[in-house]
């Protein structure tokens, strides 16, 4: 039986970051992979929302001519700052973080 795809998209991403993926144990919300900063899980979709793809790349359009990484932070209104979400490219996190081979 070959490997599902989101398997390998996880066994990817944690080798972008010297890492191996964590077997599933069962636990519903467990991290897919981890290293010395973050716990990750990894989920591999056909389609995420447009918008969020405009906002990103034009961020980090931005973010590129100032030798920067660009963030886009997500908030809703009457949320709590702290809940607000942090996206960037994956190539960007392993920048900021250092990988042990190009992306």
């Amino acid at each position: 039986m070959s490997e599902r795809r989101w398997k390998r998209v996880e066994r990817k991403l944690a080798g972008d970051v010297g890492v191996q993926r964590i077997p599933v144990t069962g636990e519903r919300d467990g991290a897919d992979f981890a290293d010395a900063s973050a716990c990750y899980q990894a989920k591999s979709r056909r389609a995420l929302p447009g918008w969020l793809w405009r906002w990103l790349s034009g961020i980090r359009a931005t973010g590129q001519r100032h030798g920067k990484a660009g963030v886009l932070v997500l908030h809703r209104p009457g949320q709590a700052r702290a809940d607000a979400l942090v996206v960037l490219s994956w190539a960007d996190w392993c920048a900021l973080h250092g990988t042990p081979e190009d992306v």
